[in-house]
């Protein structure tokens, strides 16, 4: 099993600018040591007979699909305060 030490957390710390403290570090270490000891007993699966999980046979069962409205930008424009050729004018911000 791949075991992470405190120095490389040191150093994995100083690459991404982060100060740890002595606690932290020690913290941050046995949570990496745990999550490659969960990975390493996941390559240990034997999953070569397992169906992938795919979501094509989902189906919707709340409603039934439907086309959303559509209208032409036109229509939008419209209903704007201010617009300004074929674009919303709004108050400037900054």
């Amino acid at each position: 099993m791949v075991k992470i030490s405190k120095d490389e957390v040191g150093h994995l710390s100083e690459l991404s600018r982060l100060s740890l403290t002595q606690e932290e570090g020690e913290k941050l270490s046995n949570d990496i040591d745990n999550i490659l000891e969960f990975v390493n007993e996941l390559q240990e699966l034997d999953v070569k007979n397992e169906k992938p999980f795919l979501f094509e046979d989902q189906v919707n069962i709340i409603r039934e699909d439907q086309e959303p409205n559509t209208c032409e930008s036109e229509e939008f424009l419209k209903s704007a305060p201010d617009r300004e050729r074929q674009f919303f004018k709004v108050p400037r911000i900054l």
